[in-house]
């Protein structure tokens, strides 16, 4: 069974929700498809504790004081400081438990990459989820991909590369990058220096050519 959350329905509506979180309450909302949106409130410990367990698009259950039904429900937005990270607002998602839903879900990277550990290689991620689809029961919290085929420098993760559950469509592009192995500083610095070192070389060895053609210029001008 889904974790289920107590809220309370909000009276408090526009700028007033300020004294609501100064008082550690979080201003929430509860909308879906062919649902009057519920305005509701919880406290602020709870919000943050549901967040940090569940994130986006997991299922519980809310249940709201005076109603006789729990509803089902995702996280879908939230507003927050953007420094701070403070919560200021949730709205929470009523889904049908029988139609899909689509949203982006957290990727793991787990195992060990060779080219990390034996070639000295750089692991850099470019993107840290993926969208999917599945049925509200089936949406994974966070999904994870294996490094263990990143052997070389310049291999690559991508969207395609991630393995889901039963129900569980990833509906990213396949081709988005994920995360990819590059060479390790050294050795590009060694790279150029090398390129730097041959481009003297080369240098070098046409300025002597010029030198030994100017003698044979000066012979040639007093063979006159």
């Amino acid at each position: 069974m889904p974790d289920a959350y107590q809220v309370q329905p909000r009276t408090v509506v526009g700028k007033a929700v300020k004294r609501l979180r100064r008082d550690g309450v979080l201003p929430a909302s509860i909308y879906g498809r062919g649902i009057e949106s519920v305005a509701v409130q919880l406290p602020y410990v709870v919000a943050r504790d549901l967040m940090n367990a569940h994130g986006y698009n997991a299922l519980i259950t809310i249940q709201v004081e005076g109603e006789g039904k729990p509803r089902p429900v995702v996280v879908k937005q939230v507003d927050q400081d953007p420094v701070s990270r403070q919560l200021w607002h949730v709205d929470f998602y009523q889904v049908d438990l029988s139609r899909k839903i689509s949203g982006p879900v957290p990727v793991h990277f787990v195992g060990e990459s060779p080219a990390v550990r034996d070639l000295g290689g750089v692991f850099v991620m470019h993107a840290d989820s993926v969208v999917v689809e599945a049925l509200p029961a089936d949406m994974p919290i966070a999904l994870e991909v294996s490094m263990d085929s990143l052997t070389e420098f310049d291999t690559y993760l991508y969207a395609k590369d991630v393995k889901t559950g039963a129900g569980v469509e990833v509906v990213s592009d396949p081709d988005t990058l994920l995360a990819a192995i590059t060479r390790p500083r050294l050795a590009l610095d060694s790279s150029d220096e090398e390129g730097i070192v041959e481009g003297e070389q080369a240098e070098g060895e046409a300025a002597a050519e010029g030198g030994e053609e100017a003698p044979a210029e000066e012979a040639a001008a007093s063979d006159d």
